[in-house]
């Protein structure tokens, strides 16, 4: 059977970049070794205009790229306001973008501590975060209620019970996930088996070394959990899939027991006459276990 894995967001590092004119968010794996580049527009004082080229750049075309914007974007030595592109905030996803009766704002998420681990997937609780209003002074055009509006959507603390995963669905059930991989591996042995070996052609498998191919599965999460779902509705046509980080509101925790007890198992090679006894304290080790694990789960 194929194994399958579930799709890793590549976008688990961010820095945002000012300009007068543009927020530049640059994005990275974990590794920094793929880097992807949003373009946030200032200039709008009401509409949220974002380009995203889809493009995947190394570590040194990114470095190039902002080593351009900035020398592209500095004024006349001597002038008030010479730099060039200036570092706003390092961040680890986004929330969303939102808006008032003014401009957008992005929110992002600044601080994260590891709670589970799932199957070798993490599983994160928001510490902290960030709102940054997008349009510069310029072109912002003020209302007198606004920041009555932004404390409101603040009294949502962010930082309470909040979880999200760049490669585990969060939204839905364990039970959801595995089966949705094992059915998705069946599907992809019959198709395989289906096409037969005529259609295929591997070097590897005739020089007799073993292959394996591991299919990606992305999948649309359950909407009814997903708390920031409409903060993400404006781009989520827009930006690569890479970008969209969706977030719980519940509980996660995980604690590990320590066992300092022998295994209660018992070789097969050595069983005799006096089978019944052996069995009998099978049991009874097996049962001094299982208590021993709870009273460790218990304190």
């Amino acid at each position: 059977m194929p194994p399958t894995a579930a799709v890793i967001r590549g976008v688990q590092k961010l820095v945002l970049y000012e300009t007068r004119a543009r927020y530049f968010l640059v994005g990275s794996n974990n590794a920094q070794t793929k880097h992807r580049v949003l373009k946030i527009d200032r200039t709008e004082p009401r509409d949220l205009v974002i380009i995203d080229d889809k493009h995947v750049y190394s570590q040194q075309e990114v470095r190039e790229l902002l080593g351009r914007l900035d020398l592209g974007n500095r004024t006349k030595m001597g002038q008030k306001g010479s730099s060039g592109l200036s570092r706003a905030v390092s961040a680890y996803g986004i929330v969303g973008f939102v808006r008032f009766l003014e401009g957008y704002y992005i929110v992002l998420i600044t601080k994260r501590r590891k709670m589970a681990d799932i199957g070798g997937h993490s599983i994160y609780k928001i510490e902290d975060t960030n709102m940054i209003y997008i349009p510069n002074d310029s072109v912002r055009v003020t209302h007198p209620d606004e920041a009555r509006y932004v404390r409101i959507f603040q009294n949502v603390d962010l930082s309470s019970n909040f979880y999200f995963s760049y490669s585990y669905d969060v939204s839905h059930s364990l039970q959801y996930n595995l089966t949705l991989l094992q059915s998705w591996s069946v599907c992809v042995e019959s198709e395989s088996g289906a096409a037969g070996r005529q259609d295929t052609f591997d070097i590897f498998e005739e020089e007799g070394l073993p292959t394996q191919v591991v299919h990606g599965l992305s999948h649309e999460p359950y909407s009814k959990y997903v708390w920031n779902l409409r903060l993400l509705e404006k781009v989520k046509e827009i930006v690569h899939p890479d970008w969209l980080l969706y977030i719980i509101h519940g509980f996660c925790g995980q604690s590990s027991i320590l066992l300092h007890s022998d295994s209660a198992r018992h070789s097969c090679m050595f069983l005799h006459r006096n089978f019944s006894k052996k069995v009998s304290i099978f049991m009874q080790n097996d049962s001094k276990s299982i208590y021993k694990s709870h009273k460790k789960v218990k304190k």
